[in-house]
């Protein structure tokens, strides 16, 4: 059986190489390793939700912001360069990949997030979050990423927002009907080559 990039698999062998990601006025560079998510390139689809967020939260005075399934480390990161003074915390099951994402604001001189290894469906936080963010792993099927999102909401504070990246073809109608199920309201901020930007407020 292949292992999946949403799985803590320590055995794989490693395959390192460093990428670069031009956000906003900030050159990025990323170490990556076989068994992540996106591991040539940060994904198109992680760039769209990027943009959609820092556009619709324009000045953002509170936090902390918090990404489900934070992989390496691309939007967490690029999120703390955008929000220097917010603290970002990025929760990731894959060890490998979190432990890639510690390396990686150490790289890029980020002192304002921080990345723990845990399930994102069950992550409890001590202080409630104001934004939540996940590009959620879809391979891992509509019950996992169903459950990415109800952890959102039970980790929200209130009137805290939730920012969903779906293509349509990967189920963005179904998951606008549960967030809307969930949190009363769903709206679809951004839409950009089939990839869906959901935002939800609690």
């Amino acid at each position: 059986m292949s292992n999946q990039y949403f799985e803590n698999n320590e055995h794989l062998d490693h395959n390192v190489r460093t990428i670069q990601f031009q956000w906003l006025n900030f050159p990025l560079t990323f170490k990556t390793d076989s068994g992540v998510f996106s591991k040539n390139q940060v994904d198109y689809g992680s760039k769209v939700l990027l943009e959609a967020v820092v556009e619709d939260l324009s000045s953002l005075l509170e936090g902390p912001i918090v990404e489900l399934g934070s992989g390496y480390g691309p939007i967490a990161i690029s999120l703390a360069k955008s929000y220097p003074k917010i603290e970002v915390i990025g929760v990731e099951i894959n060890q490998r990949a979190q432990l890639l994402s510690q390396d990686n604001a150490e790289r890029n001189q980020v002192s304002n997030c921080t990345f723990i290894h845990h399930d994102a469906t069950t992550v409890t936080l001590e202080k409630s979050a104001h934004v939540v963010v996940t590009n959620p792993p879809i391979r891992a099927g509509k019950a996992v990423i169903q459950a990415f999102v109800k952890q959102a909401h039970q980790i929200l504070q209130p009137n805290g927002i939730l920012y969903v990246v779906i293509q349509k073809k990967q189920g963005a109608p179904s998951m606008a009907k549960y967030m809307e199920r969930l949190f009363d309201n769903v709206e679809k901020i951004t839409q950009d080559k089939g990839y869906w930007i959901l935002k939800s407020v609690k």
